[in-house]
C-alpha cells in the first residue's frame, strides 16, 4: 500500500514533506486529500507523520 506525501503549503495543519498513511480519500491522521489533491503525491517512502492514525 502506497503512502502519501504532503507537498502543499498549509503549515497550519500539516508540515510540508511529511509522509502519511493513505486511507481512501484521507490520511490516517484525518487530513482530507480530495480538498487539495494537487498538494499530495503518492510515495513508497516510510511514514514520517507523528500524529495518531499515521504513526
Amino acid at each position: 500500500m502506497a503512502n502519501i506525501k504532503y507537498i502543499g503549503n498549509d503549515t497550519k495543519k500539516l508540515i510540508r514533506g511529511k509522509i502519511h498513511i493513505k486511507e481512501g480519500n484521507q490520511t490516517g491522521c484525518g487530513a482530507i486529500i480530495n480538498d487539495n489533491p494537487e498538494d499530495w503525491v503518492s510515495t513508497n517512502e516510510p511514514v514520517t507523520c507523528e500524529k495518531n492514525g499515521c504513526k
